[in-house]
This record gives C-alpha cells, structure tokens and sequence, in this order.
C-alpha cells in the first residue's frame, strides 16, 4: 500500500534481501514479513482480505515468525479502527485505532521523539493499545499514543523508518538480527 519501493531500497540497506510479494506459499518461505502502508485503513484491510492475508498473517505471527509492521502495518494488527468507520482489523492485540486530536496540525507530518530517537511520521490516526506492555516507544502529537510495540515476534512502528534516516535503518537492521 503506496511505499514498498522505499521500505524495500531501507530493507536492502539495512541488510536484507528483499522479496515483494503478496503470494502467501512465496511469503511463507522467507524468514520474516515486513508489512508497509501508507493510506486508508479500510482499504488497507480490504486488500489484506482479497490476497487472502488476513489469516495467514494471524498464523504468522501466532508461530512467533518475524514481523515488521510500518504505519498501517502497524494499525491493522488491532481490534478496529475508527478511520470510515468502525472497521475491524485483524484483531491480534486488543486496542483501537483513532483520529489525532488536540491543538496540533493533523495529518501529524515531520519528525518526533520516540524514546530516546526523533522519528518520522506522517499520519493522521493512531493506535491505543489496551495492553500498554506491548508497547515500546510512545509519541505526543496532541495526545500520547503508541509509536512503537513489540509483542513476541513483532516489531511495529507507526513512523516511517524508510524515511527516517540512519535512525530508521538502524531500526530496520536491529529487526533483521533478531529475525
């Protein structure tokens, strides 16, 4: 969904080898799934389904395979979202995706901190994890939410690492080492 050139060019940097598919017997041969996504979380979900995603993404992760999720890759693994919605994502861990709020630009485009490192986001919802354990880096754009969770074999980011420099790259291939 609209940035699989850039995350893949970020992948290879950061070490990868990098295979674009959408074929679930090609994907399930690799050793780890990067989930990129910029766009409309309905449309991202209705993509998911028609390749027959939906599940095998939920096995995936339940075998503990490695996952990269950016952006939507990162939203679509919660309950719903409330982007033209309500609309169901793929429920994996429990929390909502809703609209930015407060007195601040939306969409939330640029650079933030996340922990200890300036990211860049360019988004206009944002996830609210019921567990807030899983989540590993928070962002403040008009209200707190999760910019970072890691979950078992999950790594997902509601930045763009692809756009985010050396930090992003670095994120990218601390994710490959552990895979």
């Amino acid at each position: 969904m609209g940035n699989l050139r850039s995350v893949a060019k970020a992948l290879e940097a950061a070490g990868a080898s990098v295979h674009l598919s959408s074929d679930t017997a090609e994907i399930a041969a690799c050793d780890g799934m990067c989930v990129p996504g910029q766009g409309i979380f309905g449309r991202c979900m209705d993509n998911v389904g028609r390749a027959g995603l939906d599940d095998f993404i939920r096995s995936w992760i339940s075998e503990e395979r490695p996952y990269l999720g950016i952006c939507l890759g990162m939203q679509i693994l919660f309950a719903s979202s409330e982007e033209r919605g309500p609309r169901a994502g793929l429920g994996i861990f429990g929390g909502r995706v809703t609209k930015l709020t407060g007195d601040v630009p939306v969409p939330h485009i640029g650079w933030n901190l996340v922990a200890d490192d300036y990211f860049y986001f360019d988004h206009s919802y944002a996830v609210h994890a019921d567990d807030e354990d899983i989540v590993d880096g928070w962002c403040d754009h008009g209200e707190r939410f999760a910019a970072r969770i890691r979950a078992g074999s999950v790594l997902a980011v509601q930045f763009h690492p692809e756009k985010s420099s050396t930090r992003g790259i670095a994120l990218m291939a601390d994710w490959l080492a552990q895979r």
